[in-house]
């Protein structure tokens, strides 16, 4: 890892592919072959866009994180993001989220403060998931989905399985 010149105080792996249009703030790591601002896979707006990344987030490696098309993809802050995650245009990642590994968030998704995605769970596009969720491993969370915040689900589709006491 190393200091790039382009994003001081940061530690960014040599590999990591970041296009323009990326602000990224101070204290992150971001790990091996992770793409960041590519354009969106959003057929007819495929151009790049902008993507914000705040303060001490820790990106693995191999993680993509699109472009947004119409606002900015936007990851806050102390977040964990893990290995072959994707984070879709326009999505918003708020403070202190876990993405597991190959978790999905499609674009415009919203999630919320203190939330944890398991492995390989997936996020519809334009779905939000309140604050202090956990979604469990392989899950998918749709549109016809109704969550509430500090909830624990999981399932194909999501269930309701109980309070997430871990706040």
């Amino acid at each position: 890892m190393e200091n790039n010149k382009r994003f001081p105080n940061n530690d960014i792996h040599p590999t990591a592919i970041i296009y323009d249009g990326v602000e990224i703030g101070t204290g992150n790591i971001i790990g091996a072959y992770c793409i960041i601002g590519a354009p969106a896979e959003c057929k007819g707006k495929e151009k790049s866009g902008l993507v914000y990344i705040g303060n001490n987030n820790v990106i693995t490696g191999l993680v993509t994180i699109d472009s947004g098309t119409d606002a900015r993809t936007l990851i806050y802050n102390n977040c964990y993001i893990m290995k072959h995650a994707h984070i879709g245009h326009d999505a918003c990642i708020g403070n202190d989220v876990t993405l597991s590994c190959g978790s999905k968030i499609g674009g415009h998704a919203l999630i919320g403060h203190k939330c944890n995605i398991g492995l390989n769970a997936v996020i519809h596009q334009r779905v939000g998931i309140p604050e202090g969720c956990m979604i469990g491993a392989s899950a998918f969370v749709g549109k016809k989905s109704k969550l509430e915040a500090f909830q624990k689900y999981a399932g194909v589709p999501v269930r309701h399985l109980g309070e997430n006491i871990k706040k």
